[in-house]
């Protein structure tokens, strides 16, 4: 259908008056004064489109009740079915060739228009600019997840190439060999590690040794002559070896020898005469006795790994028990053997 000159003119015009409008406005602010009178216009416009659409509404229930057409009482005569026909198409000819009514020069409804829709733009456009940052975030959280994991599949790529290069170059060396050197290279690198494990076990025992004649001993000693368990005291002197221990554990204080009135050296007893030869005698050996039965015990134990050897009661065996180095016999206290530390469980 072709728009008539005229409306084209009428939107031209209120084109040029509202861009021209807007011009002015930004050289010169309205003024409160220009303002109540625009809020006025405003209400004056509000109340003509209230009548309009009042009139229009009294037009349109007007022509329903003139035009009203009930085609259950038209009755079966065809000239009035044709008549009812052609009055309503002049009606609706007349609505189509009415002219559509556009707000009048002046009015603010296209401003109130436009103003709507911008807002309504700008409210999208921060909605949208909202959800695009959220997801631009994710995306970029997502990037540095996903080259997080290709370095790692680059590493693990390039790992997994020199594995195989290595692997092949082995393979390849051992292909060129013949099978007699290779027994002989796998029976010296066994040979090797067995030397070393053997040199790591007597250095081992070495300083375990040295640990029972340092510390170990005197508190198996003490033990033995009825004193506090090993590891209740530490760098038990030897005067208390000597002294030994009381019925309650305690240790037995030295007894005060009386002077006699004869200076005749020769009726002195030798214990008198030489008592600190004696008595450093007599603690070294106690210490060196504990110390020759625990390395017997461990080397009887070792040897008989993982059977068990005939023993009998003594600090020593006690001591290992507690340790939970050695086990006894579960139907015989005379017998014992290591605890295999390192079986397949």
């Amino acid at each position: 259908m072709d728009i008539p000159q005229d409306r084209v003119d009428k939107i031209q015009r209120f084109a040029e008056k509202r861009q021209q409008t807007e011009e002015n406005y930004a050289k010169q602010p309205l003024s409160s004064a220009s303002i109540e009178a625009y809020n006025r216009r405003l209400d004056e416009t509000l109340r003509e489109l209230q009548d309009q659409v009042r009139r229009q509404e009294d037009e349109l229930r007007r022509l329903r009740e003139i035009n009203s057409i009930d085609l259950s009482k038209i009755g079966t005569n065809t000239w009035s079915r044709v008549s009812q026909v052609r009055r309503a198409q002049k009606a609706y000819d007349s609505l189509l060739k009415s002219e559509t009514e556009f707000p009048p020069l002046g009015s603010p409804l296209p401003s109130l228009l436009a103003l709507e829709e911008t807002s309504r733009l700008v409210k999208e456009t921060k909605v949208a600019a909202t959800l695009t940052g959220e997801n631009l975030s994710a995306a970029r959280q997502r990037l540095k997840t996903e080259e997080a994991n290709l370095r790692d599949a680059q590493a693990i790529r390039d790992g997994l190439q020199r594995r195989i290069q290595s692997v092949t170059s082995q393979n390849a060396q051992k292909e060129k060999k013949a099978t007699s050197q290779l027994a002989r290279e796998l029976i010296e690198k066994k040979q090797r590690e067995n030397d070393r494990l053997d040199q790591a076990t007597e250095d081992t025992k070495t300083n375990l040794y040295e640990f029972i004649d340092r510390s170990l001993a005197s508190m198996l000693a003490a033990e033995a002559l009825g004193g506090p368990t090993v590891g209740d005291a530490l760098n038990v002197p030897d005067a208390t070896l000597e002294l030994g221990y009381t019925s309650h554990g305690k240790p037995k204080k030295p007894k005060v020898q009386t002077e006699t009135t004869d200076t005749d050296t020769s009726q002195r007893r030798i214990d008198q005469i030489l008592p600190r030869q004696n008595e450093q005698g007599r603690s070294s050996n106690r210490r060196e006795a504990a110390a020759l039965e625990m390395r017997n015990l461990l080397d009887a134990l070792l040897e008989a790994s993982p059977s068990y050897v005939d023993v009998r009661e003594s600090a020593a065996s006690r001591f290992l028990v507690r340790a939970k180095v050695a086990q006894f016999h579960p139907r015989d206290a005379r017998r014992l053997r290591l605890i295999d530390f390192g079986r397949t469980l």
